[in-house]
């Protein structure tokens, strides 16, 4: 049987799946039924002061978005936590604890780096509490909290360099999606002394209009989750691991257990997610620790070690890609049904398509690949 924990700055996991920062862990009760559920950590909703401009919405703040009738992400409106420091410090860490998944406790950056501090020792004293992850990332709060800090590299160091005078836990910084990029800010989250990095937060974005009133959806800028925003964290969580020694955690669209072991061969230890428990319940959980187990156990696999980060010494650049030999589309007549699709596709003239066959000219394709792309048989391919 597969062996599905890993170390994570130093704390032992019993499997590689986090319950995100998000509504599902907004109190104790709700921690400890992730952990139940199998979630080999928890991730309380971020803890910070209680005051105006922390408090969310509670007149709507999430709205699904779709293509077609199919949600492919979320837009919300979520902030930090809406229980006092004192609930969490008397009640709901304990709480939480009692589901037996490991505590990743989320802390706020506050808006000055001293008051970082402050909060870290005041959890770190409850006892409760076994890594924190540091919160330099929320895309809804205006001021000078949340990705207003995490956007820079100079504020992001002295936060993390605050919080680790202080800490006596491993710490993980967890950075905003909404930068150019990431790289110079998780360099400088590590030379702060940050003992890991978490990539990312939903993306700052806006849900969109009602055209029969012309009324907004939400009237607030929110923050953008789901399986849409996975290809955005891969590009960060891609990049950042291949600049910086310290683990990494994703975060992002996480609905299945091949995602987990995409981000995985993309150099994350642990894997997060909030939105797909909302979406489908805990019994996702089961699933896919399931299919991790079945995965590791067909390709043989005694670890997760093996497979962290194997993806990234074949990621280059367009420019590079660009002096390689040119490759043309292919079709296996075996296979193709002559749906015509791809004959849609092509912009080249290189597809050709009608009501007996469809047949390629290579000399006129351009090796875009989107025609196998679209392929329904997989009876495409560029050689």
């Amino acid at each position: 049987m597969a062996n599905l924990r890993v170390n994570f700055a130093g704390v032992e996991f019993k499997n590689p799946l986090v319950l995100a920062s998000a509504t599902p862990g907004w109190d104790g009760e709700r921690l400890k039924q992730a952990g139940l559920a199998g979630f080999g950590a928890v991730v309380p909703k971020t803890i910070g002061p209680v005051q105006d401009w922390a408090a969310h919405p509670c007149n709507g703040r999430m709205a699904l978005v779709r293509v077609g009738n199919r949600p492919i992400g979320m837009v919300n409106m979520e902030l930090f936590t809406t229980k006092s420091r004192e609930a969490w410090i008397k009640e709901d860490l304990t709480k939480a604890k009692e589901g037996g998944a490991t505590m990743f406790v989320s802390v706020l950056a506050m808006p000055e780096p001293e008051e970082t501090a402050k909060l870290i020792e005041q959890m770190q004293d409850t006892g409760m509490v076994d890594l924190f992850e540091l919160n330099v990332s929320c895309p809804m709060p205006a001021g000078t909290v949340g990705m207003h800090i995490g956007k820079s590299a100079e504020l992001t160091y002295q936060h993390v360099k605050a919080a680790k005078s202080v800490a006596k836990l491993p710490l993980s910084v967890k950075l905003t999606p909404v930068v150019a990029d990431m790289v110079p800010i998780a360099q400088a989250a590590e030379e702060a002394g940050a003992d890991a990095i978490s990539i990312s937060n939903s993306v700052r974005s806006f849900a969109g209009v009602n055209i029969d009133t012309g009324r907004p959806i939400l009237r607030a800028y929110g923050g953008y989750s789901g399986p849409a925003i996975r290809p955005i964290i891969m590009r960060h969580l891609s990049e950042v691991a291949r600049a910086v020694k310290i683990p990494l955690s994703a975060i992002g669209g996480v609905s299945s257990w091949r995602d987990v072991i995409e981000y995985m061969m993309l150099g994350a230890t642990t894997v997060q997610m909030a939105t797909t428990v909302m979406w489908n319940g805990y019994n996702k959980v089961q699933e896919i620790l399931k299919g991790l187990e079945n995965y590791l156990d067909e390709k043989g696999y005694k670890s997760f070690d093996e497979i962290i980060g194997c993806a990234l010494p074949y990621i280059t650049t367009t420019e590079a890609l660009a002096q390689e030999p040119a490759l043309q589309a292919h079709i296996d007549e075996d296979k193709c049904t002559n749906c015509g699709i791809c004959h849609t596709k092509c912009f080249y003239d290189a597809i050709h398509w009608d009501e007996d066959r469809t047949w390629t000219k290579p000399e006129n394709c351009d090796g875009c690949g989107l025609c196998a792309a679209w392929c329904p048989q997989d009876a495409i391919t560029l050689k």
